[in-house]
């Protein structure tokens, strides 16, 4: 099956393109850069390069000039643009909307991305944590303390619903009334789309903020550095930190005395324009 046929699949239209030419220079020799700008009439050869390093973004005429190159059929192209439109978005209402049109394709070409599961898992900071308490923690079926032992504290129903729809949606197992078990060590939220998962960010993030100015120092731990870098440096500090990250996930997995549920984040972020240097 080609790429295009895989077009569905898709969050980012940008991976999109960069796989549909790698995939095209593998079928084909005489394929390149130079020959689909040409087929699509763009005039400059590098277009489609730009595009797909974020260097440029795609205009409705650029679209349609793909759109025409690529063969897409209606459908296809109505999914392309949707894809363009949440990716390039600079307003959430916008990004939102157009998360809803590509939902409404996926649908009618009976495709979910999303599960409801992973929707409502997602939906509240304290389903994650209530499954790690309820499999790690001695609290012997009272929800009360349940409730109590996370920070900030939730209320006794908000416990005994979460615990009931984590049985339900497959990611407890009830061993007894008074125990729970995880049916899986971790659960991987990379398949899940951003628009899924903002509003959880946001109140891990307000957490955070609550922690840094509230914990005392041994309980937390947070480390703010501004830096001046290359985007290769960036490329490598990304790279080590997602190392580190896999990393502890490997400690973690092994760890049978567990004492707390910790919420790790890793966050690097542009603070300025990209530079430019007067040429010499």
């Amino acid at each position: 099956m080609c790429i295009i046929e895989h077009l569905f699949d898709y969050d980012d239209f940008r991976k999109f393109l960069q796989d549909y030419f790698e995939e095209q220079k593998k079928l084909r020799t005489i394929f390149s850069h130079r020959f689909f700008a040409a087929k699509a009439g763009f005039s400059s050869s590098s277009y489609c390069l730009n595009v797909i390093k974020g260097r440029f973004n795609l205009t409705a005429k650029s679209i349609e000039k793909l759109a025409k190159a690529m063969d897409f059929e209606p459908l296809q192209k109505q999914y392309f643009e949707a894809l363009v439109e949440y990716n390039q978005a600079e307003q959430v209402e916008k990004r939102e909307s157009a998360w809803e049109h590509i939902l409404e394709i996926r649908k009618q070409i009976e495709f979910t991305h999303l599960t409801n599961r992973e929707h409502a898992y997602f939906s509240r900071w304290y389903y994650p944590v209530i499954r790690e308490c309820a499999a790690s923690g001695d609290w012997n079926g009272d929800y009360i303390k349940l409730a109590r032992s996370l920070d900030p504290v939730i209320t006794v129903d908000e416990a005994r619903e979460a615990v009931k729809d984590l049985v339900d949606w497959g990611l407890l197992k009830k061993i007894d009334d008074s125990h729970f078990e995880e049916t899986s060590q971790m659960l991987d939220a990379t398949g899940v789309a951003p628009i899924a998962l903002r509003q959880i960010r946001r109140e891990y993030i307000q957490h955070a903020i609550g922690a840094v100015e509230s914990k005392p120092k041994t309980e937390r731990f947070a480390a703010f550095t501004t830096l001046a870098m290359s985007e290769s440096s960036y490329d490598y500090a990304v790279e080590v930190m997602e190392e580190a990250r896999k990393k502890i996930i490997a400690r973690v997995a092994n760890d049978s005395n567990v004492e707390r549920v910790y919420e790790a984040m890793f966050v690097m972020f542009p603070m300025s324009k990209k530079l430019t240097k007067e040429a010499k």
